[in-house]
């Protein structure tokens, strides 16, 4: 074998290294691609500070985080603690299941131009961040997302990152499902659903109002580690209750939430329902001296119209299943579900035995 002289050995070294760095060229423009495609996606959402959400439609939603645990909507209420974790195991676990097909990129900017929910989504950093030192705080526009509708086989979502051309189908793996339902813009849908959330223990005492039954209005109130029973009419206080039925009306308030909030009631049923004494009246008062109340009130079926040859025909007139609740210092119109209400909605006779 001839013996290679120094030349030729520096253009084979030469050779080799040019070779190896087109590999690894190629292979960093591969992760870097992959990388692109996937860059829906938040890695750390706990450095998320602000998220706006706006639909095509003008609704317009802000959430503002005010701690770890709490959001806050539009700066007027809090938000529901598990639609925001749902958001945020969603920007976390979110992943490109395929890039759109240029065949059809048209059409989808177009249904995306036309219908989509834009979120752009804040994270905190420092003008000054070395490490250990950080200084002055500010927010910084992370990525905007705009969200469009799920695909055919229900199972991606079509989205597309501002300021890029290429929009893709978006899924979480082992997710059966699209995920452009938990991108809602409407500020209505971000309220926690809570009414009442009490531990037992802080609670001082509990009114229930039966206007139309008034001998039927009773208050439990806390004497030491007892409850006791009165009659709001008489003032009158009975013992020998029921103390299982007392304690699952007390239960009830640990943890009572509303289905959703009324919309677009027609005026001629808001009229009819609203001006009526309502069904019942839940006030409770907690040791603190601060207190929370709710009204509830019948609901009308659907297109239901209500005239006077009608009194008598009470299932087809009213909702059997659903009720309405107004909260004190809330606008909103609740819609309550009778099953959640069931130890509630009971006279004072109902804690007693026949016999007393």
């Amino acid at each position: 074998m001839k013996k290679l002289n120094r030349r030729q050995k520096n253009f084979i070294i030469i050779g080799s290294i040019v070779v190896l760095l087109g590999i690894i060229l190629i292979v960093v423009s591969n992760q870097k691609s992959s990388t692109l495609e996937q860059n829906f996606h938040i890695e750390k959402t706990n450095n998320i500070v602000r998220m706006v959400l706006e639909d095509r439609d003008g609704a317009k939603t802000e959430l503002k985080k005010s701690n770890d645990s709490i959001w806050i909507v539009n700066n007027d209420f809090q938000a529901s603690p598990m639609m925001v974790s749902t958001l945020m195991e969603t920007l976390r676990e979110m992943r490109v299941r395929e890039p759109v097909a240029k065949s059809a990129h048209v059409n989808i900017i177009k249904q995306l131009s036309a219908r989509n929910v834009r979120l752009d989504i804040f994270v905190q950093k420092y003008y000054i961040n070395l490490g250990f030192i950080k200084l002055f705080k500010r927010e910084k526009l992370e990525k905007s997302i705009y969200v469009g509708d799920q695909t055919m086989d229900n199972m991606g979502t079509y989205m597309l990152i501002k300021g890029t051309e290429n929009p893709c189908i978006v899924s979480i793996p082992n997710f059966r499902g699209y995920l452009s339902s938990r991108f809602t813009a409407e500020a209505n849908d971000w309220k926690t659903h809570t009414i009442f959330k009490y531990n037992p223990n802080d609670i001082a005492s509990i009114k229930v109002e039966i206007p139309q039954l008034p001998e039927e209005s009773f208050e439990l109130y806390g004497q030491g580690n007892t409850f006791h029973f009165r009659l709001l009419q008489t003032n009158k206080q009975l013992s020998s209750f029921d103390t299982i039925k007392v304690t699952a009306l007390i239960s009830s308030f640990t943890d009572l939430n509303f289905e959703n909030i009324a919309k677009d009631i027609p005026k001629v049923q808001a009229d009819t329902i609203f001006s009526q004494l309502p069904s019942f009246i839940f006030t409770v008062t907690d040791k603190k001296g601060k207190t929370k109340s709710l009204k509830t009130f019948m609901k009308l079926n659907e297109g239901t119209w209500v005239s006077e040859n009608d009194k008598d025909n009470f299932y087809e007139i009213f909702d059997i299943n659903r009720m309405y609740g107004l909260m004190d210092g809330s606008k909103d119109t609740l819609v309550l579900q009778y099953f959640a209400f069931d130890n509630l909605l009971k006279p004072a006779s109902y804690y007693f035995s026949r016999n007393n």
